[in-house]
């Protein structure tokens, strides 16, 4: 129930996007992807989850990935999705999830008309209700409000403490702080630093100190 990368590279047409990242994500883990824009989040977690074609070694259980900003079956609606990714997997909808995220008043709305903060928790629920030892969500909070990403923040973590690994691409340095247990910083492609909070931050000050200090 674990991550593991080793020396992934990657490429975008005649562009090298990822240069020998490497980094491991343990079970029961959050896992903080940072980095500034263009630094090669997105493309980690394509290469992966196995949407794109990378050198090096990806060692995992089963893996589920959540892009960014997406609206699957978008005239069906909430629970029809839901129940249909529960079925894919051979299991029931877990009614709690509609609880958690705020979707039991969504359950009957098409997918099509969810604003984005609603969407967003449409697919932090799909991940979820992914039976996967291993989870990937790009920008998981993004398009939440405060009071949201605090309650996703909480069923992350609860989701976290009952075994799975979760690696969370994230452009907020704040919400990583809060959610994260160990971060992987990238730039321009490359891992330039991995670990905790503790360990990033010594005698340097905090997250964002780290991040303009190696970026």
């Amino acid at each position: 129930m674990s991550l593991a990368v080793a020396q992934l590279s990657a490429r975008r047409g005649t562009r090298q996007v990822l240069t020998g990242v490497s980094f491991t994500a343990h079970r029961g883990e959050i896992l903080g992807v940072i980095g500034p824009n263009g630094a090669g989040k997105t493309t980690l977690f394509e290469c992966v989850a196995g949407l794109l074609p990378f050198e090096g070694t990806v060692d995992h259980d089963l893996l589920f990935y959540v892009p960014d900003a997406i609206r699957p079956w978008p005239d069906q609606t909430v629970r029809w999705t839901l129940e249909l990714m529960a079925r894919m997997f051979g299991t029931r909808l877990d009614e709690t999830l509609l609880d958690d995220l705020d979707l039991v008043a969504l359950q009957h709305a098409t997918v099509k008309s969810l604003s984005k903060g609603e969407a967003k928790r449409l697919d932090i629920a799909i991940g979820l209700a992914a039976p996967r030892t291993v989870l990937l969500l790009d920008e998981p909070f993004d398009g939440l409000d405060l009071r949201q990403t605090r309650q996703v923040m909480e069923v992350l973590r609860r989701d976290a403490a009952n075994g799975r690994t979760l690696v969370l691409s994230i452009h907020q340095l704040s919400d990583a702080a809060r959610v994260c247990d160990r971060f992987l910083l990238l730039d321009h492609g490359r891992s330039v630093a991995e670990g905790t909070l503790d360990e990033l931050t010594s005698g340097v000050g905090g997250l964002e100190e780290v991040f303009l200090a190696l970026t």
